[in-house]
This record gives C-alpha cells, sequence and structure tokens, in this order.
C-alpha cells in the first residue's frame, strides 16, 4: 500500500472514531446540540468545519482520479512486447474493426462491441444484411477474417467472434405513384 494511500486511511479512520466519540457525546448527554451550535459559530469551529470539508473533498478527489485511471487501464487491450508493454485503447480497435469489414469483408452497416477475455479478445458484431446474402457464409467469413487480420495487425489473440444479423434489409424502390388526374369540384 502507498504512504499515500495509507495516510489516507489513517485519516478516515480518525474522522470515523471521532464522529463515533461525538455520537456517544451527544447521546450521553454530556455534549448538547446548543453548545456544538455555539462552538461552531465562532472562528475556531468554522476552521475546523472548512478544514474537514477540505480533506473530505481531498480524499473523495483521490479515490475519484484512482478508480478513474484503474478503470481506463482495464478498458486497454495490453500486451506484454519484447521491450515493454504495449497499450491498444478498445476506441484504436474499435477503428480496425470498422475498416477490416468495410474494406474486407465489404459490409457498410454494423455495430462493434469489444469485451476482454483471458488472454485475448472477444468481438461482437452486429449487422444488417441484404436478402441475397447468405447468412451463414458472410458470418463465417466475418469471423475468418476478423480472428485473422485483427491478430495480424494489433498482436492481440482473438479469442471469439460473434456474428448477429438483426435485420434483413430490403433496398425498396420508389413507389410508384399513379399520376392523379384533374379532379373537379361541382359547386352545384
Amino acid at each position: 500500500m502507498s504512504p499515500f494511500v495509507l495516510g489516507v486511511a489513517i485519516l478516515l479512520g480518525i474522522v470515523t472514531a471521532g464522529a463515533g466519540i461525538i455520537s456517544i457525546l451527544f447521546s450521553a448527554g454530556t455534549l448538547s446540540l446548543t453548545s456544538a451550535q455555539q462552538f461552531l459559530g465562532t472562528t475556531a469551529g468554522k476552521a475546523i468545519l472548512y478544514a474537514f470539508g477540505g480533506v473530505l473533498l481531498a480524499v473523495s478527489v483521490h479515490f475519484a482520479s484512482l478508480f478513474h485511471r484503474g478503470h481506463r487501464q482495464l478498458a486497454r487491450f495490453t500486451q506484454d512486447g519484447e521491450w515493454g508493454r504495449i497499450e491498444i485503447s478498445p476506441h484504436a480497435l474499435r477503428e480496425l474493426v470498422s475498416e477490416i469489414m468495410r474494406d474486407e469483408v465489404g459490409i457498410d452497416r454494423f455495430q462493434v462491441r469489444l469485451r476482454h477475455m483471458d488472454d485475448g479478445l472477444s468481438i461482437g458484431i452486429t449487422t444488417t444484411l441484404l436478402p441475397e446474402d447468405g447468412v451463414a457464409e458472410i458470418g463465417q467469413r466475418i469471423q475468418e477474417t476478423l480472428s485473422r487480420r485483427v491478430a495480424e495487425r494489433t498482436g492481440v489473440e482473438v479469442r471469439e467472434v460473434s456474428v448477429l444479423v438483426s435485420n434483413v434489409h430490403v433496398h425498396e424502390e420508389e413507389p410508384h405513384m399513379p399520376e392523379k388526374e384533374n379532379e373537379h369540384t361541382d359547386a352545384s
């Protein structure tokens, strides 16, 4: 545990113990709300409240930054290279998968989902096909192409490629509207 985190943990322990002692003193009647209110109205009381609020704010900012940093680290796809760690952001991987889908598979309408798996990556593709497309053939081509090309370009092992055809999109021709004849209304 780092010295800063240890210091924060000790400080939180002291604050928690102090809150417990104050609660007990209020319950026993030794400390009253009016005397506490009078003390907190003085300059020393206000200074203690400002310091206490500042410490709690600093602790919360620190833990929020630790959470954000840890979450960002977990979101990256990493591998150990010969001279150190190589990290790839989910955004970069999504862009790569999208490029492969458009340029090599020939599909323009799709969504990409990425998920960490043990020692690799899971790719989920949701797409719309045309009625004349063979779902099984295109699904297999997507799986084979993505698993091979992503591994070749990034070094990240692709453990799974799931394909969901969510819709079969029919190219609709413009509906042929019959020309309207001039309609006359009789005012009689």
